[in-house]
């Protein structure tokens, strides 16, 4: 009976909409078109902040653990600190008991790298020219995959040997070196090391590629560094980065945990402010979504008032009639809905191949269904206020007025 009564309640439904099929197609049209915007500024926006992050940390450390900046030191002879009266505070520049720190890291499931590096700057000497260069130690080979080293290489190879180094696009360029090239690498001492190019790689960011990549292992010996630089360590989820470092900050008192976010404070905020802004636009047209709707089914209420009394002298509940009117509210918003992601998409393919953007949009389940959620939720909720006059439509005081 239930089943033969939603029936019921869905065909006559449907029949109003047909029979008002104008008012019916301007309103789908609407929904569709506030959903559309919705899609696309939510993909536009998600897109840009993915390739925004990408640019920042995509090839780079997410955590950096660095040497304190001063340690406590016992100077009398005791065993804790607590047993001295005098306590030297030594400064420390390298971090010495790193392998330690490296394999605690890579037994937590939320880290994908973590690797040492040793750090040095240094000049290029080839011919007459001499150019300051940042020098990088690495290994293989999860320092060279914090980097994407493998995948940014533009010629020539990214193997670490003991001759060869890894040139930042910048650099090759400045000094015409192409793969098989040699030169000089000077430190501050006057010592000098002849290194070919194995390799000419381009991480997309101007500090990137002025770096000159060769082993961890050389670098400490051509710098005289006896421990290690840093410790550069890469999360699954970029955004947990933060949490992650402050939670280990709170384990290793011998050395300061630096996450990109404390690095990059005011990207984050603008990339807040960017979702800040595209959930203003969705909610005021989500609004106008729920206006329309309610609009052209209050004004159906009263053109069909004629009809819902004879069905309510008839036998049709109060129930009844209102569910009549929530039923158009869904089928019109399931109906916008699916036509506005079409058309979102259509105008995501139609910006990217008319613009040339160099960046993609997201899309995913999160921006495919949101919008198709709320708009469908807000017709069902507009069509609510037509749905209670209906339901306290009195059948005789209808057919009395005519």
């Amino acid at each position: 009976m239930s089943r033969q009564k939603n029936r019921y309640e869905f065909m006559i439904a449907l029949r109003f909409l047909l029979k008002g099929r104008g008012q019916t197609v301007l309103i789908v049209l609407g929904i569709a078109i506030g959903v559309a915007v919705q899609f696309f500024l939510a993909s536009l926006i998600g897109g840009l902040q993915i390739s925004l992050i990408d640019r920042t940390v995509g090839s780079a450390p997410h955590i950096n653990i660095l040497p304190a900046d001063r340690i406590a030191k016992a100077i009398n002879g005791g065993k804790n600190l607590s047993d001295n009266r005098k306590v030297l505070y030594e400064e420390r520049t390298e971090i010495y008991s790193w392998q330690q720190y490296v394999r605690e890291l890579k037994l937590d499931s939320r880290i994908l790298y973590a690797a040492p590096a040793a750090n040095g700057s240094g000049f290029i000497e080839r011919g007459t020219s001499v150019v300051p260069v940042m020098v990088k130690g690495l290994t293989a080979p999860d320092g060279l995959d914090i980097y994407k080293i493998r995948k940014k290489t533009l010629s020539g190879n990214s193997e670490l040997s003991s001759d060869s180094a890894l040139l930042g696009k910048g650099i090759a360029d400045r000094l015409t070196l192409a793969v098989g090239d040699k030169f000089f690498l000077r430190n501050n001492k006057g010592d000098q090391m002849f290194l070919r190019v194995g390799g000419i790689f381009d991480l997309g960011a101007a500090a990137g590629n002025d770096l000159v990549i060769i082993s961890m292992d050389m670098v400490r010996s051509f710098f005289g560094i006896e421990g290690i630089s840093v410790i550069e360590v890469q999360v699954k989820d970029v955004f947990a980065a933060e949490k992650i470092s402050k939670e280990y900050a709170r384990q290793y008192d011998r050395v300061k945990l630096e996450s990109w976010q404390e690095k990059n404070r005011e990207l984050l905020t603008a990339l807040r402010s960017q979702s800040s802004s595209s959930d203003t636009i969705q909610f005021f047209v989500i609004i106008s979504i729920s206006l329309g709707i309610a609009s052209v089914l209050g004004i159906a209420a009263v053109q069909k008032q004629r009809q819902l009394g004879i069905l309510k002298a008839m036998g049709t509940t109060d129930r009844s009639a209102s569910k009549i009117f929530v039923i158009q509210g869904f089928l019109l918003g399931s109906l916008g809905s699916v036509l506005g992601v079409f058309f979102g998409l259509l105008l995501a393919y139609g910006f990217v191949a008319g613009t040339g953007v160099n960046f993609g949009f997201e899309i995913n389940s999160r921006t495919l269904v949101t919008p198709l959620v709320l708009a469908m939720l807000a017709s069902v909720v507009a069509s609510t206020i037509p749905a209670r006059r209906a339901a306290k439509l009195s059948p005789i005081e209808v057919i009395r007025n005519g």
